[in-house]
């Protein structure tokens, strides 16, 4: 039992001192590992963190496609099929004005994969497309793969 003066003292410091369990924080979409089962990205984080990047480079906003979401999911688990971040895997979509596309592995939230993203010249050209309005991303899990985790991003007029 704790003693009555120092569970005043610690409610009054917001401190759980008899408590068995620090209470858990809810994972911030941008971190959340998305090479485990069952967890998918969330749009509305990623609208927000590519478009605050895209204004401060001046380009207009992009709106999220679930279209183009649905088509870059399909490209990674072909990706993830494969077990490769091969361009062969992605043969056989349907055209697009003005596509442009990334494809990458291995980052486990969208955090790392943004992340990486913007420093891979290729992959930020991508994300700073200047005729882009729309965009997708998928996001494939296949655990017992080389890259875990595969990605492809579409962006289009």
């Amino acid at each position: 039992m704790c003693n009555p003066a120092f569970l005043a003292l610690a409610s009054a410091l917001g401190l759980g001192a008899c408590s068995d369990t620090a209470p858990s924080r809810p994972q911030p979409a941008f971190y959340v590992d998305l090479a485990r089962s069952g967890t998918t990205l969330d749009p509305q984080t990623s609208t927000t963190i590519i478009n605050g990047y895209r204004t401060n480079l001046g380009l207009p906003a992009l709106d999220w496609d679930p279209a183009l979401a649905e088509q870059a999911r399909g490209e990674a688990g072909r990706l993830a099929a494969r077990g490769e971040l091969s361009a062969d895997a992605l043969q056989g979509n349907r055209p697009v004005k003005g596509l442009k596309r990334s494809v990458s592995g291995g980052y486990h939230s969208f955090a790392d994969a943004f992340s990486g993203w913007r420093g891979s010249p290729s992959h930020d050209a991508v994300l700073r497309t200047p005729k882009g309005r729309r965009y997708g991303i998928g996001v494939v899990a296949r655990p017992e793969s080389r890259h875990r985790v595969y990605w492809v991003v579409l962006v289009a007029e």
